[in-house]
């Protein structure tokens, strides 16, 4: 069946005018030849001599091998049989000549540095960057070099054959399906074998995967190589994306949403979150949140749900921070939700519920959605509580006062109640995971990570839906205090959801699961930053069990920050949050003393539910924390202070003026986000 996976087809058409008698001879016309950098990178070629605009818009050597001239007459048939002849003999040097480029491309660069090396008295194993040529049959030089790169010379091509199959064992094995579902795996290895998949795609998959490495191609230079990697991927993206007569396709849908994750999670929120914002765009322009065509195959339409549920259940992990709205509504979502993976894996289709159908209360519950469905559906509540509790959206149900029957904070509890009897959340962890073995015993994570995933976002909607800070929000906008029967069953609910969270996190570490999901280490830190509330409690039980959970978090992030940076932040967070526990513990009553807050200890707080502050590095101390944008976490600020303030010059860390400079929600200068991601910016990713 005859794949779709490009934005858009090519067709050709006949002139109607006049042609040629039947009988005189008609000239082949020849398409002009595409340049050698272009053939190798698959992009479209301008066909302009000496340098076409894709070598041009690179700085890039543009070359071109030899032209074959037009053939003789036809009716010659012995010239004809010399010029096949000759096309065959051109056609083959040509080949090698194209392999000689690639190996002196290869290796040049090496061998002038290794000749320095030795010079100066230094001696280094020769491992080179390579192209995607696999091996080169050519003596003994093969492109599966075993040594790390020569330190000088940086990941500007895609790895060895070895390293590079090494790479997307360890992506399927630890990044795929948990959460985020872009491929089918079958169809990926396939098309990788063919050489038919962008380089731009295969450095995102790459720069995905290098975190979880131990390969000694990358050394100690991985946060280097992921860097390098990404920057490569994002160049090509926009080299080919923004070129001439080019649509995006699903590849691009892909290569931009991993880039954005890679770029999140390393602390360049700007980057990132612009990223996010293209892919639900380029989602949208593919019309992804539609049921795919059924010209396609089962697993390429299965794949491209998968592709946007990705996207959909990234947007609303994003959201859980200041000023970072929900870009994809329910409301657009038309597509059935993923089905299971032993029928993904197969290629075979199964009917499974809209998101619509799966919330829905007057129609029969499917009891057979998938673990990547219950990812969704959970992700869904989370953007809600977002919406609601971290921005305050007091719009429509978020005018009523939480303990409203009517309001959405009931509408959301009622719908988390419903998710956790149809699922069995609540359930031992244990009993679940023994359900999804192989018959070896082991267990897959690309089928029980979704699972644990989904049970950690569940507590964690209930941990942000009924936290005290936010709740307090909530009631001074009101002008009004809680009741004191809502308030205690608040709280109560909230501390033990974060105990099961915990316990949830030891039983993963304890059970000896790889849990590779970056959001989770927000999940532990919405936990911890409850049971710091709980260090002076006047029940001893409640204390110890406080300072045993919090340990947990601890560890768990601990663990996590050796493959996620954010983590890092994370646990300095929480540090600032455990010196202050004492003064956090008065939230816990219905009518805390807001005086005792000065602006940095209220920053403190804040800063721990919002995933968007946690996943950056910490701001000097001497800088401000106070928000100058009006925002729910300052309801009453005034709006005139903001629009004054963006028009007037700002002052940098230095004291002097920066006219027209960008200042964040934090009041932060620094280079506004759009000059940041077109001017280079979105090309220096973290590790």
């Amino acid at each position: 069946m005859m794949s779709q996976r490009s934005g858009s087809a090519s067709g050709s058409a006949s002139g109607t005018g006049g042609g040629p008698a039947p009988n005189e001879y008609r000239g082949i016309k020849r398409t002009q030849q595409a340049c050698l950098n272009c053939r190798r990178k698959k992009a479209k070629c301008s066909g302009e001599r000496p340098v076409c605009s894709f070598c041009r818009r690179l700085s890039q050597t543009c070359q071109w091998s030899r032209t074959v001239t037009d053939p003789p007459d036809e009716n010659d048939s012995d010239h004809l049989k010399d010029y096949d002849g000759l096309s065959t003999r051109v056609s083959s040097i040509e080949t090698k000549l194209d392999r000689l480029h690639d190996m002196l491309t290869t290796y040049l660069p090496a061998l002038l540095n290794q000749s320095q090396s030795m010079a100066g008295g230094a001696t280094q194993p020769l491992s080179p960057p390579h192209t995607r040529n696999e091996t080169f049959d050519h003596g003994n030089m093969t492109a599966a070099a075993a040594g790390p790169p020569i330190e000088s010379i940086p990941f500007k091509t895609l790895p060895p054959h070895e390293v590079m199959t090494d790479l997307i064992d360890l992506y399927f094995a630890r990044a795929h399906n948990q959460p985020y579902s872009f491929f089918h795996e079958g169809s990926f290895r396939r098309e990788l074998e063919l050489n038919s998949l962008p380089d731009f795609l295969l450095f995102a998959v790459l720069a995905s995967a290098i975190r979880f490495s131990s390969h000694p191609y990358f050394g100690e230079s991985k946060s280097e190589a992921v860097r390098s990697y990404a920057s490569e991927s994002w160049k090509l993206i926009v080299a080919v994306w923004f070129g001439p007569e080019s649509d995006p396709n699903i590849y691009i849908c892909q290569a931009v949403t991993m880039l954005s994750i890679i770029d999140f999670t390393a602390g360049r929120r700007h980057p990132g979150w612009l990223k996010i914002g293209l892919s639900i765009r380029i989602a949208q322009d593919l019309q992804l949140m539609m049921e795919p065509s059924q010209d396609l195959g089962y697993a390429e339409q299965e794949e491209r749900r998968r592709v946007f549920w990705s996207i959909y259940v990234l947007d609303k992990l994003c959201s859980c921070g200041r000023a970072r709205p929900v870009a994809l509504a329910d409301a657009h979502c038309f597509l059935q939700l993923p089905c299971d993976e032993a029928t993904f894996r197969k290629g075979e289709w199964k009917k499974t519920p809209t998101l619509e159908q799966a919330f829905s209360t007057t129609e029969p519950a499917s009891e057979d959605l998938s673990n990547f469905s219950l990812v969704v559906l959970t992700a869904s509540v989370l953007g809600r509580c977002a919406q609601h509790s971290i921005h305050q959206n007091l719009r429509g149900e978020s005018r009523l006062p939480p303990w409203d029957s009517k309001s959405l904070f009931a509408t959301i509890n009622s719908v988390l109640l419903q998710l956790e009897m149809r699922f069995e959340l609540g359930s031992s962890l244990a009993e679940c995971i023994s359900r999804m073995c192989n018959e070896d015993g082991s267990v897959d994570m690309q089928v029980a990570g979704p699972v644990i995933f989904a049970r950690a976002l569940f507590r964690t909607c209930q941990c942000l839906l009924h936290h005290p800070l936010l709740l307090h929000q909530q009631s001074r906008v009101f002008g009004t205090k809680p009741p004191l029967s809502f308030w205690n069953r608040a709280i109560q609910t909230c501390r033990e959801n974060a105990s099961s969270l915990s316990e949830l996190l030891r039983d993963v570490q304890a059970a000896g699961y790889v849990t590779t999901y970056s959001f989770m280490g927000y999940c532990a830190t919405v936990a911890a930053s409850i049971h710091t509330m709980y260090f002076h409690d006047n029940d001893p039980t409640i204390r110890q069990k406080a300072s045993q959970f919090y340990q947990t978090d601890i560890v768990f992030l601990k663990t996590l920050s050796q493959t996620w940076k954010n983590a890092e932040w994370m646990l300095l967070g929480l540090d600032n949050l455990a010196a202050q526990s004492a003064l956090s513990a008065t939230l816990l009553g219905p009518d805390p003393d807001w005086e005792a807050f000065d602006s940095d200890q209220m920053e403190i707080l804040r800063a721990t539910l919002d995933y968007n502050t946690m996943s950056q590095p910490p701001k000097d101390s001497t800088i401000p924390h106070k928000s100058i944008v009006p925002s729910p976490w300052n309801p009453f600020t005034n709006f005139d202070t903001f629009n004054n303030y963006a028009l007037t010059p700002h002052l940098n860390g230095t004291g002097s003026y920066m006219p027209g400079g960008y200042v964040d929600s934090a009041g932060f200068n620094m280079m506004s986000p759009f000059t940041s991601f077109f001017e280079g910016g979105g090309a220096n990713f973290g590790g």
